[in-house]
C-alpha cells in the first residue's frame, strides 16, 4: 500500500484535459505543462503519436498516483483509414511499401469491413510502437533498419459507428472513417492493416482524434483547446524540435523571444497567464475517476473506517459497513487487479480502496491515499 501523499497548499494538482495538436509528442506536451505549472510530477494517461491529436489525460502533482486508474480504460478515437498505400509505420508519416488502385467495389467492401471490424482481435503491434522486445522499445529497433515482429495479442474493438466514406469517386488513396471504441492496448495502426488484409487492398492509418478515455471527454468544457505547435529553428545534428503556444492566454505576449531587453520579462507574464488557466482548468480527481464517491463529514461515525483505511489497514465488511457502501464498477487499472473499486473522501483527503473477497469474507482494501484536495471537497 502506497503512502499518503500530502500536497502544499498552494500546489497545483488535479487532472487536466489537453487538446493536444498534431506535431508534438505527448512528452513535449508534459514538458510545456511541467513548464507552466513548476510542477515535475505531471503524467500523462497513455500516449498520443505526435501525428494524432485529440485528448491527452494528465496527472499533476500526487494526482499522479492515480495515473493506473486514468490510463488502464477503454478509448475512443475518430479514425480516417487510407486505402490504396501501405507504408513503413502502418501510419502516413511513413514510407511506401506498396500501392493499388482502389475499385469502386472495394471501396463498398471497405466500408463493410470496417462496420464489422468489432470484437477480439488477435493481431500484431506496429514494428514503430513503444512494445519492448528483448528489453528495448520496438520502434528504436524498427529505426535503426532491424527487422522486428512482435506477436500477435488481443485487442479488443468494442464499437465502431458514424462510418463515412471519401465521396470523390477518383482519389488515388480513398479513405474511410469512423468513430470506435477500443479497449487499453489496441493499435489504430494495426487495426488499418487488418481492414486492408480484409478488403485485399493495401492500407495505412490517414488521421486519428482521439475523442474520450474513459469517461473523459474531449467535449468536456474544462479542457485546454487551441494550441499550436510552432517549429524551432534548425540546428545542424539534432532532430526537430517544436515549441507549444496558447495564443488565447498568452495574447500578443513573445514567448521565448531573444535580443529584446523586455523578453525575460514577457516570458514571465506569459507563463504566469498560462499556469493560471491550467490550475482554473485543474479537474478533482474525484471527478476524473468516475468511481462511486462517499463523502465522509468530521462527526461521521464513518470516520474511523476511513482512518483505518488511510493507515494501510484492510477493513472487513460487516453489516454495517454494506449499509452505506455503494455498488462499484469492476475496474482493471494498469497493472492492477479487476476488481470493484470506490472512493472514499474527508476535508483530509480520498483513499482509492479495492472491494476484495478473501476466505474469510469481503474486506475493503486501500490502494491510493491522497492528501488535501485545493478543490473544496463536495457535499454529501
Amino acid at each position: 500500500m502506497n503512502e499518503a501523499t500530502a500536497p502544499s497548499a498552494s500546489a497545483p494538482w488535479g487532472v487536466l484535459l489537453v487538446d493536444k495538436p498534431e506535431g508534438p509528442t505527448s512528452h513535449d506536451v508534459v514538458g510545456w505543462v511541467r513548464w507552466a505549472l513548476g510542477e515535475s510530477q505531471v503524467g500523462h494517461c497513455g500516449t498520443l503519436d505526435p501525428a494524432a491529436s485529440g485528448l491527452l489525460v494528465l496527472c499533476i502533482g500526487p494526482a499522479t498516483r492515480l495515473v493506473p486508474y486514468l490510463t488502464g480504460v477503454d478509448k475512443s478515437y475518430r479514425a480516417r483509414f487510407a486505402l490504396g498505400r501501405s507504408t513503413t509505420t502502418e501510419d502516413r508519416e511513413g514510407s511506401t511499401v506498396a500501392y493499388a488502385e482502389v475499385s469502386p467495389r472495394k471501396r463498398a467492401a471497405a466500408r463493410t469491413a470496417l462496420a464489422e471490424l468489432h470484437g477480439l482481435l488477435m493481431l500484431s503491434p506496429p514494428a514503430f510502437s513503444a512494445v519492448k522486445v528483448a528489453g528495448q522499445r520496438a520502434h528504436r529497433l524498427a529505426r535503426r533498419g532491424q527487422t522486428v515482429e512482435l506477436p500477435p495479442r488481443p485487442m479488443t474493438v468494442l464499437s465502431v459507428h458514424d462510418l463515412l466514406a471519401d465521396p470523390d469517386p477518383a482519389a488515388l488513396e480513398p479513405w474511410i472513417e469512423a468513430t470506435m471504441t477500443v479497449s487499453k492496448g489496441t493499435y489504430l495502426r494495426t487495426l488499418a492493416v487488418e481492414l486492408g488484409r480484409r478488403v485485399g487492398v493495401p492500407a495505412h492509418l490517414g488521421a486519428l482524434r482521439r475523442v474520450a478515455s474513459g469517461p473523459l471527454d474531449l467535449a468536456d468544457p474544462r479542457t485546454v483547446t487551441g494550441l499550436l505547435a510552432e517549429p524551432l529553428p534548425a540546428r545542424p545534428g539534432l532532430p526537430p524540435k517544436l515549441r507549444l503556444r496558447w495564443p488565447a492566454i498568452e495574447g500578443t505576449t513573445v514567448v521565448g523571444a531573444s535580443g529584446a531587453s523586455g523578453a525575460s520579462e514577457g516570458r514571465g507574464d506569459a507563463r504566469q497567464a498560462i499556469s493560471a488557466a491550467l490550475q482554473a482548468a485543474l479537474i478533482d480527481p474525484c471527478d476524473a475517476l468516475g468511481l462511486p464517491l462517499v463523502v465522509i463529514g468530521p462527526d461521521d461515525p464513518r470516520v474511523a473506517t476511513l482512518t483505518r483505511l488511510r493507515q494501510g489497514q484492510a477493513v472487513t465488511v460487516d453489516a454495517g459497513h454494506a449499509a452505506w457502501l455503494p455498488s462499484a464498477p469492476i475496474l482493471s487499472g494498469e497493472g492492477l487487479p479487476p476488481a470493484p473499486r470506490l472512493v472514499l473522501r474527508d476535508a483530509d483527503g480520498i483513499v482509492v480502496v479495492r472491494r476484495e473477497a478473501t476466505a474469510d469474507g469481503e474486506v475493503l482494501r486501500p490502494e491510493r491515499v491522497l492528501g488535501p484536495s485545493r478543490v473544496p471537497a463536495p457535499t454529501a
